[in-house]
């Protein structure tokens, strides 16, 4: 109970990687509740969509540029336009009765709700009939211009909100890249200290296997929950608090921060604040979740009887501080790392980004998890010295009671020892209403053990008791 297994895990640098992974996609996500969020979330599930079914599509959307193509799928340049009928979909294509979207071969492609594709095929004749769209004469050639997307429009409406089978869905599936970082970077750390430790390598992939499956999981469960919050009225509670920090770090250590975090050229002014403020909120938001699934054991047990209120505090503190600190040396170190490795070119920016992500992790985790630990012990006692103190006091009685030697003290202390998952048996000794008969229970057999072990002894004869007592006045 003194080192319990969240406050432990907490240490492992693949959260840190994981949480990083998941405050970026929480960033990503944050548009779509805006007024015209559904639009973003359509992009996303139909680029989400095309990578799953392995066409080469990129987004490109996030420069903003002033009438660009918001993804590139296989060479060609899409448009999204996700809007509730088909002709408004094709309206919104149009600025003074010209197509906006031309690309360096053309139009480029129109991607529209898969259930509004037909009537917006429709209006997009219709403008190339009225001469609308430079370069296209043929009506017939809107089949080619209009894209029929994956997803009707209430399904992409139902990406962008919270509790959603649809959103739900989008966050579980994107969440599995996520955890596939977060358990490279656990599995390797896991397989080079086994290896620095003298194990050999069978049993050094073995674990490292384990321990990086462990971590790409809980990556996993995180990533949605943090995006399901993000999606709730907590993203706007949390703004001006983010915000806020932003401003006082600063407009060059903001830009510095937010440029090491992300791939691409560095971004300055408002786009650099803006971007680390939600990075942040989505890293606050995955460390709640992070703490919660790692201190699930504790709260079941608490529910259970079998640990205190103060105990499940103080674990859940120190993981918490764990979690805290490995999220910041992460957040740190990468965005150092990454500007270090691009000024030196045989690094790079992203090799710098690991190694720096993973070196402040474990050096800030550890830190903060032992320095919550250290106050914490001086303020509350683990319920394992509790169920100790009773458990010396119970053992005393009995020793005397059963006149003990040291010998067989010794023994029963060392039989105490060996008791298997002797932490779930003080679990238990917690949960009961009579402490000190569960601990007398628990101890009375190891004690009668040795006592029946003892030699017997036969009491000595009158005559020899009163030869002794002669000799002895003599």
């Amino acid at each position: 109970m003194n080192d319990p297994e969240s406050t432990r895990k907490s240490r492992d640098p693949g959260i840190p990687a994981g949480i990083a992974g998941s405050a970026g996609n929480y960033s990503d996500n944050v548009i779509f509740q805006g007024s015209r969020g559904h639009g973003f979330a359509g992009e996303s599930a139909n680029h989400l969509a095309d990578v799953l079914s392995g066409k080469k599509a990129v987004l490109v959307g996030k420069d903003f540029r002033l009438d660009g193509p918001d993804r590139v799928v296989n060479g060609f340049e899409i448009q999204t336009k996700y809007c509730r009928t088909g002709s408004e979909c094709i309206a919104a294509c149009f600025r003074d009765g010209r197509f906006r979207y031309m690309g360096s071969d053309g139009p480029m492609l129109i991607e529209v709700p898969s259930d509004t594709y037909e009537h917006a095929v429709q209006a997009m004749k219709r403008r190339i009939q009225s001469d609308q769209v430079p370069g296209v004469t043929d009506p017939e050639q809107a089949k080619a211009i209009v894209r029929k997307g994956q997803f009707t429009y209430t399904q992409v409406r139902n990406v962008a909100k919270f509790g959603t089978i649809e959103s739900l869905s989008y966050d579980a599936v994107n969440g599995i890249q996520l955890a596939g970082s977060s358990m490279g970077v656990s599995a390797a750390v896991a397989f080079a200290v086994a290896i620095w430790n003298g194990e050999d390598k069978e049993v050094a992939l073995r674990t490292s296997c384990v321990t990086g499956l462990q971590t790409g999981a809980l990556a996993w469960v995180t990533s949605v929950l943090a995006a399901q919050m993000g999606r709730s009225c907590v993203e706007q509670g949390l703004r001006g608090t983010t915000d806020w920090t932003v401003q006082q770090l600063g407009p060059r250590v903001t830009s510095q921060l937010s440029s090491g975090l992300r791939t691409g050229s560095p971004i300055y002014g408002a786009a650099a604040a803006n971007n680390l403020s939600k990075v942040l909120r989505g890293t606050i938001m995955t460390n709640i979740a992070t703490t919660l699934v790692l201190s699930s054991a504790d709260l079941v047990r608490l529910f259970r009887g079998r640990m205190s209120v103060a105990q499940v505090a103080k674990n859940l503190s120190t993981t918490a501080a764990g979690v805290a600190g490995g999220s910041l040396g992460w957040l740190v170190g990468s965005a150092v790392g990454a500007n270090v490795g691009a000024a030196v070119p045989w690094i790079g920016p992203t090799v710098g980004r690991i190694v720096g992500g993973v070196s402040g992790a474990v050096l800030f985790a550890t830190g903060a998890s032992k320095a919550a630990s250290t106050v914490l012990n001086r303020l509350i006692e683990d319920d394992a010295q509790k169920m100790t103190a009773i458990l010396e006091k119970t053992f005393c009685e009995l020793a005397h009671e059963y006149l003990l030697v040291e010998e067989e003290a010794g023994k029963v202390i060392e039989r105490l020892r060996d008791t298997s998952n002797l932490p779930g048996r003080l679990q238990e000794m917690c949960a009961s209403d009579d402490r000190p008969r569960f601990a007398r229970s628990w101890l009375l057999p190891l004690v009668e053990q040795y006592a029946m072990e003892r030699k017997r002894i036969s009491i000595p004869s009158g005559d020899l008791l009163l030869a002794q007592i002669r000799s002895a006045g003599a």
